[in-house]
């Protein structure tokens, strides 16, 4: 499978990053330089389609000093998987903007892509009952702008608790 490079400037990706809504965050399990955040991320359906595109998953946030060689660096299919990743969006490659100077290193499980015919207000509203409902505290609900660069999105998501948490 040939993997397609993100054609987007990096005026665009930070666009996308700034437009991110984080609707709900976690206010348990952050441990201090290591986090576990699940999510939910929601938006528009691909290329104008109808309906939504919804990703669910778990990102595990390393501790904050983390020393290890350039070449070891996370490859998208190391983060995301190889399995249950839409072909839509299979060969989508991308990098962490919102904390370059930071030694983080991410990993991630329980990925789940799926389109939907509701609206993106109809399936936050479910998922917000659904985790109130579950007394989740932990998950996280994100609205990305642009559905097929999600992975902004989500990086948007992690750089906002770990801003948080250096304040």
């Amino acid at each position: 499978m040939e993997i397609a490079q993100m054609s987007l400037s990096f005026d665009e990706m930070r666009d996308i990053y700034n437009r991110t809504r984080i609707i709900r965050r976690p206010t348990y399990g952050i441990v201090k330089g290591y986090h576990e955040l699940p999510y939910i991320c929601l938006g528009a359906g691909l290329d104008g389609t109808r309906g939504s595109l919804y990703v669910r998953g778990r990102i595990h946030v390393s501790p904050q000093f983390l020393i290890k060689p350039r070449h070891y660096q996370s490859k998208y299919e190391d983060i995301f998987g190889s399995e249950e990743v839409d072909v839509e969006i299979a060969g989508r490659v991308f990098g962490f903007l919102g904390f370059p100077n930071r030694p983080v290193e991410c990993s991630m499980d329980k990925f789940e892509v799926k389109h939907l015919s509701e609206t993106v207000d109809d399936l936050l509203s479910k998922a917000i009952d659904e985790l109130e409902r579950k007394e989740d505290i932990t998950t996280g609900v994100i609205i990305t702008p642009e559905s097929q660069y999600y992975q902004i999105s989500i990086e948007r998501f992690i750089a906002y608790i770990i801003e948080d948490e250096f304040r």
